[in-house]
């Protein structure tokens, strides 16, 4: 009997033995293998950073949008979108915001951040939205952010509208955004 106890000790420690190494080889490989295998330019410490500012229809608002204005050709291109009060000498910056982030060309939607999520809206806790979008051709596109709560109140949906202009550089390899 004591020589059938060892033996199941040992396929216990064996099995769990394998169990562990079989867990960090299928996550190191899960993680060698990302879907998106692109950095973004805010993680670069020697990325361009472009930033341009919008108050919104109503002046309320006011929306500072910073993006890197290269990117490799296929690759997306990341925003971040910072949102603020607009009180005339101060902006603060704005809390539990319910906003999306929207790129339309030719006056047809062709992204909206909150339906990655499956949501109407998406709510931002610290007034900061960092989508990304890839660009497919060359042509003229309109940004837009558009707030409609704030602190879980609604508002009438107010938007930041931002024109922006994609193009190829001369090689032909890198994509240009020029707002």
């Amino acid at each position: 009997m004591l020589i059938a106890d060892t033996d199941m000790g040992n396929i216990i420690y064996t099995s769990l033995l394998i169990s562990l190494v079989l867990l960090i080889c299928i996550t190191t490989f899960h993680n060698s293998f990302s879907l998106i295998n692109t950095k973004s330019s805010f993680s670069e410490s020697t990325a361009k950073i472009k930033s341009i500012s919008s108050s919104t229809s109503d002046g309320k608002y006011f929306i500072n949008l910073q993006y890197g204005p290269e990117v490799k050709k296929g690759e997306p291109m990341f925003f971040m979108a910072n949102l603020f009060d607009n009180t005339g000498d101060k902006q603060i910056r704005m809390r539990h915001v319910d906003c999306d982030f929207i790129i339309l060309k030719d006056g047809i939607e062709l992204v909206k951040m909150s339906t990655k999520y499956g949501e109407p809206l998406f709510h931002s806790i610290n007034g900061v939205m960092l989508p990304s979008f890839r660009f497919g051709e060359s042509g003229n596109y309109t940004i837009s952010v558009e707030i409609a709560a704030q602190f879980f109140i609604p508002i009438t949906p107010v938007f930041g509208n931002f024109s922006a202009a994609v193009s190829p550089t001369a090689d032909g390899n890198l994509i240009k955004l020029s707002t």
